[in-house]
């Protein structure tokens, strides 16, 4: 039996696929190291954590979203979604089935279980770049509304207690106005009086 020189080649050729597709799937799980504990960070900040371990969570995260890097992580974003596309369509092309037992057979069911596993992971990555700046823009809100809240809160208390100042000088005048003033005696009058009818009785 005489066989072709293109299926003896197959061996190497599906050993040269996994080999590029290892290197793809690993760089897929390189990003998450950065989005997965930043966004549990997020999470365990906003949930349990006070307004001050939200904004020291805050000031990490705004390297990412309110510097010029948030342009190369959309361009990276757009990067991760065409390649998340690209493993799409090829996990859902039917590649036929590796019961036969050939190695072109096996490279097709292991580009098919790979494209699978691609999708997932790029799919988290695409996933967590736009739940990272979400939470960032909703925390920042929320602390801005927050502080907005307390400073509205001091002017009331102050105007309130300037009101009750004002109605309390206002009272004390109308209860000085209300109370009749007492008119001196006209003793000189009296004593002279007295006086001149000493003096028409000598």
């Amino acid at each position: 039996k005489i066989e072709h020189p293109a299926y003896s080649s197959l061996p190497r050729l599906a050993s040269t696929v996994c080999a590029m597709a290892a290197p793809m799937l690993a760089l897929a799980y390189v990003p998450l190291i950065i989005w997965l504990p930043l966004l549990f960070m997020q999470c365990m900040a906003a949930t349990y954590g006070g307004r001050g371990m939200q904004n020291m969570v805050r000031s990490i995260t705004g390297l990412l979203v309110d510097t010029a890097v948030n342009a190369v992580l959309k361009i990276v974003w757009i990067v991760m979604l065409v390649l998340c596309l690209d493993c799409a369509r090829n996990a859902f092309m039917n590649r036929g089935n590796g019961n036969s037992g050939d190695n072109s057979s096996s490279l097709a069911v292991f580009e098919q279980y790979a494209a699978r596993e691609g999708v997932l992971v790029w799919g988290m990555n695409l996933v967590c770049m736009m739940a990272i700046p979400t939470v960032h823009c909703l925390n920042g809100e929320a602390i801005k509304l927050e502080r907005d809240r307390d400073i509205m809160k001091r002017q009331a208390e102050q105007q309130g207690a300037f009101a009750k100042q004002l109605l309390g000088e206002s009272s004390d005048k109308k209860v000085d106005k209300a109370v009749p003033k007492e008119t001196p005696m006209p003793e000189k009058k009296e004593d002279e009086a007295e006086g001149e009818v000493r003096k028409r009785a000598d």
